[in-house]
């Protein structure tokens, strides 16, 4: 089967599992702190229960005039575009009685190389939103993929979106490429680009101090709040902004540490005995940051207890979906994906490019789009394709121990450094060896 109509099909169900994580995590590298000069955006996806993960190439479209869509049901309806943008979209599905189990974890990669991503960051303190007819959720990222002409451009769409209709959820950081968006439920965002020479890590809470927009407004709403006063010092929008409750969770600041640990390659167990929960927005790397170091963090667990149930739980953890590795390049058609199913450090990263999508028909993506809230039981159903034999092959490493586990491990080791020797060479060349070999690896 060929390679992308293989990954077109993609499906992957994740166990149900009795812990619920929420633990999304980010990692922002700038161009010059980057080993490739190119920005990395590093992305795991969390989430709890039962879901199906697949892959889209949806081909630039073309749709009437004024064409409107409702995504959740307690959400505003909102315009499409008329000639939406090329989009890879990683596609998560589940059935809940709650529809945003669907809305938040979505990824895309448009056509104009813009990246967009997210991660939880409830609870904020706002409890009083402005929303407009109930305000937007799931839409909000699509309509940002779908417009998008640069990361720049993203951002101010986004701000738009936001300003106009108001979030619908209680706290979530959105990245695109290398600038970040935090939003609170309502009409309030914080946003900050990652400096060239430094890497932001985003785990599920909120990182930026001090907003490169709209800052007076941030300060003047907190004071009117009373959670801000002039004598508290400097204004800390994570700080004020995050609810008492999730302010510094062990959950959250230990992935935080663990991430900036590998990045500066030195021991801050101290911080976390310290409970110093006011950590940096970002921090220049002690070496360039490779491909391998994202690799690496993205497949970190608990030191002490390496295990996906163990607390407080690791980068890669018992509700982690997948994982994707974006290296940007101004050729929207270079950029170069690396994906992993299900849990990054028992599966092997695939190489994706743009340049070699087999995209599906325009009129497909859109019946999937619109039944992205509709999940059917039998879409949950294991199916015989190497997809299914992937989560099999994950569930019987259970332990990051286990000898099944080390067996999987060499093997992905072996795999992927014959992939990456073959990306030097060309990323085409890289594409072939996951044609010809991805079926033979998954079928072990």
């Amino acid at each position: 089967m060929e390679f992308f109509l293989f990954l077109s099909l993609l499906i992957l169900l994740t166990a149900v599992f009795p812990e619920k994580s929420f633990a999304c995590m980010t990692i922002l590298v700038g161009k010059n702190a980057s080993a490739t000069g190119k920005v990395l955006v590093g992305h795991n996806e969390d989430a709890p229960g039962k879901f199906l993960i697949q892959n889209h190439f949806v081909p630039e479209g073309h749709r009437k005039p004024g064409a409107k869509i409702k995504f959740e049901p307690y959400c505003a309806e909102l315009e499409l575009s008329e000639n939406p943008k090329a989009l890879f979209w990683t596609e998560a599905k589940t059935i809940s009685d709650n529809p945003s189990d669907s809305a938040f974890c979505d990824f895309f990669v448009n056509g104009s190389g813009v990246v967009i991503c997210s991660n939880n960051c409830a609870d904020s303190k706002e409890d009083k939103p402005e929303l407009f007819s109930g305000g937007i959720g799931y839409g909000f990222r699509r309509l940002v993929a779908e417009n998008a002409k640069s990361a720049e451009n993203a951002l101010e769409i986004a701000c738009d979106l936001i300003e106009k209709y108001g979030y619908a959820s209680s706290g979530r950081s959105y990245a695109f490429a290398d600038f970040v968006m935090q939003i609170v439920n309502g009409k309030h965002y914080a946003v900050a680009k990652v400096p060239d020479d430094e890497a932001a890590v985003i785990p599920n809470h909120y990182t930026i101090q001090k907003s490169e927009k709209n800052f007076e407004d941030l300060i003047s709403y907190a004071k009117k709040r009373e959670w801000y006063r002039d004598e508290d010092g400097d204004f800390d929008f994570a700080k004020v902004y995050q609810s008492k409750e999730t302010f510094g969770l062990e959950k959250n600041t230990y992935r935080h540490v663990k991430a900036f640990e590998i990045l500066l390659e030195k021991n801050l167990s101290e911080i976390l005995k310290n409970e110093w929960k006011s950590l940096p927005f970002s921090i220049k790397p002690a070496h360039k940051v490779e491909i391998e170091t994202m690799k690496k963090i993205l497949r970190s667990h608990n030191d002490e207890k390496p295990e996906h149930f163990d607390k407080p739980i690791g980068i890669c953890n018992c509700d982690t979906l997948e994982s994707i590795i974006v290296e940007i390049n101004p050729d929207p058609k270079k950029i170069i994906l690396r994906q992993a199913l299900g849990h990054a450090c028992i599966s092997p990263y695939l190489v994706l490019c743009p340049e070699n999508f087999e995209y599906e028909k325009f009129e497909e993506s859109e019946k999937a789009l619109r039944e992205h809230f509709n999940t059917k039981p039998e879409e949950l159903e294991y199916k015989n394709n190497v997809w299914f034999k992937t989560l099999e092959i994950q569930k019987r490493c259970r332990s990051v121990h286990d000898e099944n586990t080390k067996i999987l491990q060499e093997k992905i080791k072996i795999f992927e450094k014959d992939l990456e020797q073959r990306v030097k060479i060309s990323v085409e060349h890289a594409v072939k060896f996951c044609a010809d070999e991805a079926g033979k690896f998954f079928s072990v």
